[in-house]
């Protein structure tokens, strides 16, 4: 970063998350928010004065830089690009056999808060429908999950590389993805909507995270508050067949915007290369 601060150059500055909202989230882990909070007083000010070009990953931090004062960089969104492919639908017709419906959440130690707040509707739905299978990551159970019920399956956090291998041999039915209404959670960027792609899974998004317009309606809006999205969660569990069309849905749009071509135009022209 001080090499960074000292380039004398053209600087670019890519930023995935709200990092001084850090400091306002209770709910992050103690180690990441006290990670995040030591860049952002090192760091991050000093890079965003410094920067002459930000590229901001979500709709709430174009707004919360482009209204600073103290930043003169150009300020551009740009949308994640992941080169993995996308699952057809084809896993939905395990359903129409009787297989297991199988729901996930992808979120890391950074989602803890808002998934130790959603467990309870997950329980309740895995009580409710003998057919659900539900996987999450996480380095314990929560206190609402069992340690040993026979369909809920966590999943060890993995490094980068593994976890994308992983991530594309999987295909899940349904992808939660709850969020709280704090600063960090609110600036979120589209990579999960992504991943979700990438597995086949049809996200459940609340119904105020204006990101989840990319999947042009294959999504399910649920209720902010993640405490109530047991409702939500069984109906769609209940209208399974309806799962396949929202995930082509979600697969036709995002494929518009999961764009290669126009990654390379962007970066082309901002390191002034020739696009071959």
């Amino acid at each position: 970063m001080c090499r960074a601060l000292d380039w004398p150059g053209r600087l670019i500055y890519l930023i995935d998350d709200d990092i001084a909202g850090a400091t306002e989230s209770s709910d992050l882990p103690q180690d990441y928010r006290g990670r995040l909070e030591k860049f952002n007083s090192r760091f991050h000010r000093k890079l965003l004065e410094r920067a002459d070009e930000l590229l901001v990953s979500s709709p709430r931090l174009e707004v919360l830089f482009g209204g600073d004062s103290g930043i003169t960089a150009r300020i551009r969104r740009v949308m994640p690009y992941w080169p993995m492919p996308f699952a057809d639908a084809d896993h939905f017709e395990d359903l129409q056999h009787g297989r297991l419906l199988k729901i996930v959440h992808l979120g890391s130690g950074s989602h803890a808060g808002t998934f130790t707040a959603l467990a309870p509707a997950v329980m309740d739905v895995i009580a409710r429908h003998e057919n659900v299978h539900f996987s999450y990551f996480g380095r314990e159970a929560p206190p609402a999950f069992p340690a040993d019920h026979p369909r809920i399956v966590r999943i060890a956090p993995m490094r980068w590389p593994a976890y994308r291998r992983w991530l594309a041999r999987q295909r899940f039915h349904l992808a939660l993805y709850p969020l709280d209404q704090g600063r960090f959670d609110s600036a979120r960027s589209p990579n999960k909507i992504i991943e979700h792609a990438v597995i086949g899974a049809v996200g459940l998004y609340p119904e105020n995270w204006v990101t989840a317009s990319l999947t042009g309606g294959g999504s399910i809006a649920a209720p902010v508050d993640p405490a109530d999205w047991a409702g939500v969660m069984r109906r769609a569990v209940e209208q399974g067949s309806e799962l396949a069309n929202l995930a082509r849905q979600a697969r036709r749009s995002l494929a518009l915007a999961n764009d290669q071509t126009a990654q390379r135009v962007l970066w082309a022209e901002l390191l002034g290369l020739r696009v071959e």
